[in-house]
């Protein structure tokens, strides 16, 4: 759990974004630019919350700034209130985005366009704008005005049809996967689109369709379709390339044992720190065909052995063999996992409101342009002032007829 700053310069250093996405995916593209430098001012309006605000888990008390969920997607950054609906809002966005590189959104398709704040008239402002939209099958088509969240958007992108078992009801991940995996892809376009600019000059508008980007997740479920019309379907914990691969009862009460086999190789490794059990050698089970033949059985006799077996110590035994296997983590194993410890996965920030809390760091470490643990979340509005008066250069009466006007709640 690391606090260790480094003053290197930041990679990102110098570029000004100005977020208007709200929920997950725009939000988390943009604190990746904020951790590597980039200076970005989270706009949001009093009047309609952003819905992770009120999400759990919430620290003790009233208000909105208890959300340790926003906190974590949201470091970084600064924070103005701004009602867009206003009629006085233009003005405000235009000296925003005049000294923007970018702009982000994640709002249904023509909200932006219907309060002006589209990329045809923010680029008028600044023709070297970059703008992305983010939302959920992209600006146009016919499902394009459709709603949802992670659980429809899954549902949508075929991610729901495989996960679960073949005689349930589909489950679904259980979170909105579409939102950590949709986030990467927006920060690869923005680079890209980053990099355009710096060659060319021009700005662009990216339309970034979530349903679209979670295909990319599906693995090779869509290429078997097209490459033999082969419709892949739920199967649990089975794969058509490995045996056995299951999630295996261990010793301990809800202790599980993930075991994931693709060679015979492998097996026979298995095999031997079994050692070399009477049903494990049986004929069935001496070529990958015969073992998935009997996938059931062998599921079944492997969670009889592991049963009496402590899950942390079986992997280590196992990997020490080459067998590919892991206990089943839940959020107090992840905290204390030893490897994220290694590495700093873990950052300590004392939020103003939630209190001093450990938050995710990027999965990747640059030795040249590091992140490290800077600045919390910040609070509802708690930087317009400033924004206003020192970066839009409005004066002190301009910025209290702002606010009478209330323009900026």
């Amino acid at each position: 759990m690391s606090n260790v700053q480094n003053d290197a310069r930041k990679i990102f250093e110098g570029l000004r974004i100005i977020d208007f996405s709200w929920v997950g995916v725009g939000p988390m593209a943009a604190q990746t630019f904020a951790l590597f430098g980039a200076e970005v001012i989270r706009v949001e309006s009093s009047k309609s919350l952003d819905i992770f605000r009120i999400g759990g888990p919430l620290a003790p008390g009233d208000g909105p700034d208890r959300s340790a969920y926003w906190a974590n997607i949201n470091r970084d950054k600064k924070a103005m209130t701004l009602d867009l609906k206003h009629p006085n809002a233009s003005e405000v966005v235009k000296r925003l985005v005049s000294d923007a590189d970018i702009v982000t959104e994640s709002f249904r398709p023509g909200v932006m366009r219907s309060a002006g704040f589209d990329y045809d008239s923010l680029s008028q402002e600044n023709p070297e704008l970059i703008m992305i939209s983010m939302s959920m099958e992209g600006q146009g088509g016919p499902h394009a005005g459709f709603k949802g969240f992670g659980l429809t958007l899954q549902a949508t992108a075929g991610i729901t049809g495989l996960t679960g078992w073949p005689d349930r009801a589909p489950v679904g991940t259980g979170v909105a996967y579409t939102d950590w995996f949709s986030t990467h892809l927006a920060v690869t376009s923005l680079i890209a689109a980053l990099e355009h600019r710096d060659l060319t000059g021009e700005g662009q508008y990216i339309d970034l369709s979530q349903l679209e980007a979670m295909i990319w997740g599906l693995d090779d479920a869509v290429l078997r379709f097209t490459a033999g019309e082969q419709v892949m379907s739920a199967d649990g914990n089975r794969d058509p390339n490995a045996c056995p691969h299951g999630v295996f009862k261990c010793l301990g009460d809800d202790e599980w044992i993930a075991i994931s086999i693709f060679s015979d190789s492998q097996w026979l490794s298995f095999r031997k720190f079994l050692g070399d059990p009477d049903w494990a050698m049986k004929s069935d089970y001496l070529t990958f065909e015969g073992r998935k033949e009997n996938e059931d059985d062998l599921d079944r006799l492997i969670t009889n052995w592991t049963i009496e077996k402590d899950p942390e110590k079986l992997a280590e035994e196992m990997q020490e063999l080459g067998v590919p296997a892991y206990k089943v983590a839940d959020a107090k194993a992840l905290y204390d996992d030893p490897q994220l410890d290694f590495r700093d996965h873990f950052w300590e920030i004392e939020h103003k409101v939630i209190g001093p809390m450990t938050w995710d760091s990027p999965a990747y470490k640059l030795s040249g342009t590091p992140a490290y643990p800077k600045e919390p979340a910040p609070l509802l509005g708690e930087h317009t002032k400033f924004i206003c008066t020192e970066l839009l250069g409005y004066s002190e009466e301009e910025f209290t007829e702002l606010l009478i006007s209330g323009v900026l709640d």
